[in-house]
């Protein structure tokens, strides 16, 4: 066989689409993953809202300060530790929910980081002090003063401190005369890391580059890391969790050796991180905090164009991620590096430090020095939390801004960055414009068909607007006119994202834009004095509802649109749909046994319309979708299930299949699951007792 034969199978339209299809079911259940983590984040999100703005308007003394401290940092934990939790969910998505693989990746995310640790060696350093200044310009009470050479790692007397201050740009202004200094405290700090080749001054690995993983110093990898530890133990686990040791090693054997092989596996990962990540680390925080400098929120408009349209694939989860969770949607250390270097090109961020009284309210900013302006920085910095400088990600800068009382989103965004550019954008669609098109959808049903499929689409709409769960509605145009999706939903939502970014609001999110969100994350901090502009969602979402409204009505209408409750051979919804939706039959007959009767009969039609137990290999579910993994796709009748009521629409890739329900799936899952370990259990049961006879 010659090597153009051989290479026909790599090269044929079936090969790649095979792949294809396996990518997209790897992606999907990817997806999937992210959401378990994320479903957190609300209750999360709420507990550090309230807590920041009780305690940043109270006596810190008070009952009341340490009630709201208490409420701040319980929110913030969860945000704090998105990577193990993210390695979590990765590999119980992989490997059925079990709890052996998330034992074994919380074992593997812990070997990861120390493995990091142990070779990381401190390459420069300096002493930050803090002092009093009595008898200078004017007398300085608990000044930070940083930026003393490596050279001096030794620590200073006042006058030796005094004496290096006159000869510094920052300091000499403050220290004229006959000004004496104190030292108050004082503490070493680590700028630079030597790792593996990275070494010198040039390729050390920043300080701002590292954070505490679990309380380990390694590489700030964000989700990233937390990711590729989780897959390795999905992988270790259904490679080995059945396998059999000799007799002499059979303690070890089965779900006990997967954690043994996560300590090896996981190594050259490790390894691997190491040699790659300080370069990508500093790409994307460079990426991250440049992409916000596209003028009237052109960033904002590109991401949403993405985003929304990969929500029908349910892979926006995916493309989001790193925005929100990593360099890649902005670094704080990085602004804050930048900022000091040259402080006097950004005057509205050095006015917002002299209204904190960081810099004396007499002082025209308009003639500081650069060495008063970085000194204040500095000052500032110092009272920072150390996990608010090393955030790093669109949203998890915002929940840290959040928590801390000495930052708001007004000073983040004078130097430099737009915080909620990848968020805020959602609230004026989710919470205005889609309830509109679902009105809008409604009115254009027949008058007579209208009372069956009220209930369908205003309590759709009002779950779009609490909670800002939008594909109910969404797919209930999507499949039917997909130019309605592309053509007009993709484009406002742009627009929205772009306006968000134009006028500057900061209002962040847990998942989606809902009332509850907008309230938590929008008024809440606002009122604590965290500058989120919560008023132009308003501004911009109240036409959205005519705006909505309009479009969507006069195109379903004119169109010919065959959504639910209008004539045509397209039908998402019917009888039984509505049904469903009231949880009745055609008996008068209810309760809870009848109740959980219906919906795990509703559950074995599901499997039988799947092409039964023995075509299906996983069921599992996200925040809309029941995802289900089956052996051949073409034994699936979309038909019959989407008869049984409830769906919005389907969903086919390769061998994943997705139905969308917008809630219901959490119910339908556990029966199935249920279904099939019965199926299942009873097919092997003839050859167990077979075996016995």
């Amino acid at each position: 066989m010659n090597e153009k034969a051989k290479l026909k199978p790599f090269m044929s339209k079936a090969w790649w689409k095979q792949s294809n299809q396996r990518t997209m079911g790897t992606l999907s259940k990817l997806s999937k993953a992210f959401l378990l983590p994320i479903a957190l984040l609300p209750i999360a999100g709420i507990f550090l809202g309230v807590g920041a703005t009780i305690s940043s308007k109270v006596d810190p003394a008070s009952a009341a300060w340490y009630f709201g401290n208490f409420l701040n940092k319980m929110g913030d934990i969860a945000f704090g530790n998105l990577p193990v939790l993210f390695c979590i969910s990765v590999a119980m998505a992989y490997t059925e929910d079990a709890g052996v693989a998330a034992l074994t990746s919380v074992v593997g995310f812990l070997v990861f980081n120390a493995i990091q640790l142990s070779l990381l060696n401190e390459a420069y350093a300096h002493i930050q002090y803090v002092v009093n200044i009595e008898g200078g310009a004017s007398p300085i009470m608990g000044l930070t003063v940083d930026g003393v050479t490596s050279a001096n790692t030794t620590l200073l007397t006042g006058d030796e401190l005094l004496a290096w201050m006159r000869t510094s740009n920052i300091y000499k202004e403050l220290v004229k005369g006959n000004a004496t200094v104190t030292i108050v405290s004082s503490v070493r700090v680590t700028d630079q890391f030597n790792l593996l080749f990275y070494t010198g001054q040039t390729w050390a690995v920043q300080n701002k580059l590292l954070t505490s993983n679990l309380g380990i110093n390694s590489l700030n990898t964000g989700v990233f890391g937390g990711i590729f530890v989780g897959a390795i133990a999905a992988f270790a686990y259904n490679r080995f969790h059945k396998t059999q040791l000799p007799s002499a090693l059979i303690f070890f054997s089965g779900t006990k050796l997967v954690p043994i092989i996560m300590f090896m596996a996981v190594i050259p990962l490790a390894f691997i991180f190491m040699f790659i990540w300080p370069l990508i680390g500093t790409g994307l925080a460079w990426f991250g905090n440049n992409s916000g400098k596209l003028p009237i929120g052109l960033d904002s408009l590109i991401f949403e164009i993405f985003e929304r349209s990969l929500v029908p694939f349910g892979l926006h989860h995916v493309f989001y991620s790193p925005l929100w969770w990593t360099q890649a949607g902005g670094s704080l250390a990085d602004l804050i590096a930048n900022v000091s270097k040259d402080p006097l090109s950004y005057m509205a961020f050095l006015k917002d430090l002299q209204e904190l009284n960081y810099i004396d309210a007499n002082i025209d900013l308009n003639t500081i020095t650069v060495g008063a302006a970085q000194a204040a920085i500095t000052r500032w910095v110092s009272e920072l939390n150390a996990s608010t400088i090393a955030a790093v990600g669109d949203q998890t800068i915002m929940y840290k801004v959040i928590a801390d009382p000495k930052i708001t989103f007004t000073m983040v965004q004078h130097m430099g960055l737009n915080l909620g550019r990848f968020q805020t954008g959602k609230f004026p669609f989710m919470m205005f414009g889609l309830p509109a098109a679902a009105a809008g959808m409604y009115f254009s049903v027949p008058k007579e068909n209208r009372k069956p499929v009220m209930g369908i689409y205003f309590s759709a709409a009002f779950t779009c607007f609490l909670t800002g769960i939008t594909e109910p509605i969404e797919f209930t145009f999507l499949f039917v006119a997909p130019w309605l999706f592309y053509g007009v939903h993709m484009p406002l939502c742009a627009i929205s994202f772009m306006l968000m970014g134009l006028l500057h609001v900061h209002t962040s999110m847990t998942v989606s834009g809902g009332f509850i969100d907008f309230i938590v994350f929008g008024i809440i901090p606002f009122v604590g004095g965290k500058g989120t502009n919560f008023y132009w969602i308003l501004a911009v979402g109240i036409p959205y509802i005519g705006i909505y409204f309009s479009a969507f009505y006069f195109a379903i209408k004119y169109g010919e649109v065959q959504i639910p409750g209008r004539d045509g051979a397209i039908k998402l919804y019917t009888k039984a749909d509505f049904k469903a939706k009231k949880g009745t039959n055609e008996t008068t007959s209810s309760g809870p046994a009848k109740d959980d009767a219906t919906k795990r009969e509703k559950a074995r039609k599901i499997i039988d319309f799947l092409g039964g137990a023995d075509n299906i290999t996983a069921v599992d579910s996200c925040a809309s979708r029941l995802r289900i993994t089956v052996v051949d796709s073409k034994l699936v009748n979309q038909d019959e299930i989407q008869a049984l009521g409830g769906s919005t629409g389907m969903l086919i890739r390769g061998q994943s299949v997705q139905i969308i329900y917008g809630g219901e799936q959490e119910v339908i899952k556990p029966y199935m699951r249920e279904l099939l370990a019965e199926m299942r259990n009873n097919k092997e049961a003839p050859k167990l007792n077979s075996k016995q006879g």
